[in-house]
């Protein structure tokens, strides 16, 4: 079964260096749309209103196969 990569870009980019196993590519592009939410309870953004997660799916050779990102934006509507 393939291995692939799951690097997180959240303003610090933290690389992914044990990966995780897939049947595919469809579900390592699955797997990257599960992460997704999962960052995101975590990284609340403190200090602004905007903030983009994203994760970059690399396979066993080191190519970029997938991208999938998330933005949180918050606007104040009292004036």
């Amino acid at each position: 079964m393939p291995r692939y990569f799951f690097d997180i870009h959240d303003g610090f980019n933290r690389r992914d260096d044990v990966g995780t196993e897939c049947a595919d590519l469809q579900a390592a592009a699955l797997e990257a749309k599960r992460l997704l939410p999962a960052i995101a309870a975590d990284e609340i953004p403190k200090d602004g209103e905007r903030q983009i997660i994203t994760v970059l799916v690399t396979d066993e050779e080191g190519h970029a196969v997938y991208s999938a990102a998330l933005a949180f934006v918050g606007t104040w509507l009292l004036r």
